[in-house]
């Protein structure tokens, strides 16, 4: 049978031996052509760091903005490339849109269709007219990227996050990329062999254990492949994720089963898995944590005490997050047995550190109940531990920290204006980060907008010692856009203020002082100012801005968001029409998932 130039063939023993070396070989080939990639841009980094530091050395000054200097550098041919070169990375990163649905950015399907072409070419060079000779071959340079797809998905020992100075999660969205990828090329692999079976009518060998264990790797790949959609994972996320687990390690060895010749990649896969589940685990601590239910809010309040030696990695790194789970000692309710009990063991929820505390180190996260088991759990916690008083407190298990915030550069001292945009609890991570600037530099240019749905869920930020000097700050503008005709908002902020001043023993006299002196801040600000009273309205983003990138052309900018996407795709939208203008910027979205 032809076949486009290939034939059925029935090779000498010499022959397939041959053949077997040229499919050793080009699999090698495939995988360390992804290892020369990352080594490419490891040299790419390398080269960054040694111009800026070179600059440095050379006591290179910033110029003041509009001045005659910096008007020739920008005009300048290196910087009308760097220019150009800004809009080409900014236009990458656009969103693929298809029928409503994100699909992914444009760097991942440039990236993605790219390195397709490059394995495709790998599958036919040297494979002559034999078709089996081709079929193979997609398997095996697929499953030799199986190391660096494992790689890309590590969240402790992630090399490349390093390389990249990323987070895990920004790296993961390459992982993605790949898994598509290698499932494309071993979907053509089990077309070939279908054809090639009912061709010469030995579709009996699909019950041979060797063929049998591929196809069940395959089924695997395609159960993992459909919890991966977007509607499954806002289904149930802890489907996709239980799938993600069960299936990354057993279709290795189903694979192994089925091609003897990929166990050496396979085993490299799990081999970097479980050597960073180990480290994972090494790194989890147990907290002993309290947790309250905010009234009139479905947030969650946890406030964990972890060991001093673990402290100052958050304190250095403000806008991290943890992984928390809930160990069998807290869930003592449940039978050992059952499968609930069972299911926690997989289950690991991500949040962000919204506070480390300066005198005793505690941690304080924020969980939005979206009727998940682990916050419903949580929130059966925290009311377990207010109706039990001998319960105050409940141990949890904390991984981390992670994040991209140990790998954001000097805010404060790279980037004349920082502009922090949150969306309900996306504000801890903004809210750290704003803190850390401006108790490095006073005066620095930031900015903070903080978009809420109702008055209750800002007052998790508003007790505390730094309540006062957060409703005061007049760059901080908190927008509240649903209880715009709830009279109560304000007066709830005003009373958790009151309320933890007084737990606090901080003064407030029994007529009020305290609310007095907060009902003249929202008065004295309201002539000129933003406030959480003022703004009882959507924050106009395109507004905001415009006015942050009109102050010079020369200012540099720095621009981190928090929240729903489609707050953070509006934002990016205005923010690149300055990109479009030439202006350098530092984009930044902070999210889970994708």
């Amino acid at each position: 049978m032809a076949w486009p130039n290939y034939h059925f063939l029935d090779p000498s023993p010499a022959e397939k031996q041959v053949r077997r070396q040229t499919l050793d070989k080009y699999a090698l080939y495939a995988q360390l052509s992804a290892l020369v990639l990352v080594a490419f841009v490891l040299l790419s980094r390398l080269g960054e760091w040694r111009t800026k530091g070179k600059g440095s050395s050379r006591g290179d000054y910033d110029a003041v903005p509009s001045s005659p200097v910096l008007k020739e550098r920008r005009n300048s041919g290196l910087e009308v490339w760097n220019s150009r070169a800004r809009r080409v990375r900014w236009w990458l990163g656009e969103d693929v849109v298809v029928a409503g649905m994100v699909l992914g950015q444009r760097d991942q399907w440039v990236a993605g269709i790219s390195w397709t072409a490059w394995l495709l070419l790998l599958c036919v060079l040297q494979t002559g007219e034999d078709y089996l000779h081709l079929t193979k071959r997609l398997g095996i340079v697929a499953v030799s990227q199986y190391p660096l797809q494992y790689l890309l998905a590590l969240k402790s020992l992630n090399p490349v996050a390093y390389i990249l100075q990323s987070s895990h999660e920004q790296v993961n969205r390459w992982h993605r990329v790949l898994a598509r990828v290698t499932t494309t090329l071993l979907c053509l692999h089990v077309a070939l062999y279908l054809n090639f079976f009912v061709q010469t009518d030995r579709l009996h060998r699909l019950g041979d254990p060797v063929v049998f264990a591929g196809l069940m790797a395959l089924f695997g790949l395609s159960l993992l492949l459909s919890t991966s959609l977007r509607p499954i994972r806002r289904y149930s996320y802890r489907l996709f994720f239980i799938i993600h687990v069960v299936v990354g390690t057993m279709m290795p060895l189903m694979v192994i089963t089925h091609a003897a010749p990929t166990k050496a990649f396979l085993l490299e896969a799990l081999a970097v898995f479980f050597l960073d589940l180990g480290a994972r685990k090494f790194d989890t601590v147990i907290a002993q944590a309290t947790m309250q239910s905010i009234p009139g809010t479905d947030l969650i309040k946890i406030s964990a005490s972890i060991p001093r030696s673990k402290v100052n990695r958050f304190r250095g790194h403000p806008g991290s997050h943890i992984y928390l789970s809930i160990p069998a000692a807290a869930r003592r309710s449940m039978s050992a047995t059952s499968i609930s009990h069972l299911l926690f063991e997989l289950l690991f929820n991500p949040f962000t550190v919204a506070a480390v505390d300066e005198d005793t180190g505690d941690l304080t996260m924020v969980a939005r109940h979206c009727g998940g088991p682990m916050t419903k759990a949580l929130r059966q916690l925290a009311g377990a531990a207010s109706d039990d008083l001998d319960q105050d407190r409940i141990p949890l298990s904390i991984e981390g920290p992670y994040g991209a915030a140990s790998r954001f550069p000097q805010l404060c001292a790279e980037f004349d204006r920082v502009l922090l945009v949150a969306g309900g609890v996306g504000a801890t991570f903004t809210l750290p980060l704003y803190r850390s600037i401006t108790s490095e530099n006073p005066g620095a240019k930031v900015e903070m907008v903080w978009a809420i749905r109702a008055s209750g869920d800002a007052t998790w930020a508003v007790t505390g010692k730094e309540a006062q000097t957060l409703l005061k700050d007049d760059n901080i503008h908190i927008f509240i856009t649903r209880d715009m005709v709830n009279p109560e908002g304000p007066d709830l902020l005003r009373r958790e203020w009151t309320h933890d001043r007084r737990a606090d023993g901080s003064r407030v006299d029994d007529d009020g002082e305290g609310e007095v002196e907060m009902s003249a801040m929202y008065h004295d600000c309201r002539r000129g100012q933003y406030t959480t009273q003022h703004n009882r309205k959507r924050p106009d983003l395109k507004q905001i801005v415009d006015n942050l990138f009109r102050h010079g052309h020369e200012e540099r900018v720095a621009v981190l968001v928090c929240g729903p996407n489609e707050m953070a795709r509006e934002l990016r939208e205005y923010v690149g029409a300055w990109v479009k203008r030439g202006r350098p910027v530092l984009w930044h979205k902070e999210g889970f998932g994708f």
